[in-house]
């Protein structure tokens, strides 16, 4: 089920809160929960082969601002 506020397509419900996850510079995605622990494997997999100044940042869910669109 797709949520279409969330920027990615491992969603579980097509309703729901979704956060600001940063990727670095000025880039974020907008993820909803189940995408955000998907994000979160790839990147804890991803940091094993790169060297620690080039890892990926691993915050938590708590931690990331909720993302509320302005209305128009």
């Amino acid at each position: 089920m797709k949520n279409w506020n969330c920027d990615n397509d491992k969603c579980l419900s097509a309703t729901g809160e979704v956060r600001v996850l940063p990727t670095g510079g000025q880039g974020n995605l907008i993820l909803c929960r189940a995408c955000f622990l998907h994000e979160l494997r790839y990147r804890q997999e991803r940091n094993r082969a790169l060297s620690v100044d080039c890892q990926f940042e691993l915050p938590t869910w708590d931690s990331l601002k909720v993302y509320a669109p302005a209305l128009t």
